[in-house]
């Protein structure tokens, strides 16, 4: 096998708003993992971690297509998670034509194996810690989320670049550095919207609302 099972997963989610995808490899993996979650126990043989990521409205905006075009979807119990899921099946399909053997976890809210997903996302280099509790990605900033993770028994990429963007900045976000936390409750939309990176990137005004009040924004796009 020529490819990698990173730019598998790279490829099979191309063009479908789930386009960061960062992997490392399997003692890297390990030597940030409790005991429960190394992969002898829930892999035993994988080789790496790949992990994938959407950042901006694109992947909403897919979600929203769908959802306008058959409003039957807003009565499922998670809509969003659905349709990501259906997604994140494509990569599965390539690693299983690939030859390549894999256990899938997901970011959803029904995930029946939760990992920890910010541990994984620093890992692989797809963004650092910042000032109010998520990672910030060198080019989206705090505009992006983490979606799905694979151990796989393949071989992949090395991390990505792990430039942290929030060294030197006075942390304007959280009126500065002396306010900073690792609680993910600080990360309101209206922090999000102050710092300084990822502005291109940032959220569409309903898929912030969906996130932070999903009742009240499904019931108005429900009309």
């Amino acid at each position: 096998m020529s490819d990698t099972a990173t730019t598998i997963v790279r490829s099979a989610l191309a063009r479908s708003g789930i386009e960061l995808v960062a992997s490392c490899g399997i003692a890297a993996y390990d030597a940030l993992a409790p005991d429960a979650y190394r992969s002898a126990a829930l892999m035993p043989g994988a080789r790496g971690m790949v992990v994938a990521g959407s950042a901006g409205s694109s992947l909403w905006r897919g979600f929203r297509a769908r959802v306008d075009g058959a409003p039957v979807h807003w009565s499922e119990p998670h809509p969003y998670d659905a349709f990501v899921a259906e997604l994140l099946a494509r990569a599965d399909r390539a690693l299983l034509g690939a030859g390549v053997g894999f256990r899938r976890f997901d970011a959803a809210f029904a995930a029946p194996v939760r990992v920890d997903f910010v541990a994984l996302g620093q890992l692989v280099g797809l963004g650092s810690p910042g000032p109010f509790g998520l990672l910030i990605h060198p080019e989206h900033g705090p505009w992006w989320a983490l979606r799905s993770a694979w151990l796989v028994d393949a071989d992949v990429d090395p991390p990505a670049d792990p430039r942290r963007p929030c060294m030197g900045c006075p942390a304007p976000c959280v009126g500065g550095w002396k306010n900073a936390t690792a609680s993910v409750a600080h990360a309101t939309a209206q922090v999000r919207s102050l710092c300084v990176i990822g502005q291109a990137s940032r959220y569409d005004d309903d898929q912030i609302g969906y996130h932070y009040d999903r009742a009240v924004t499904v019931k108005r796009l429900r009309g």
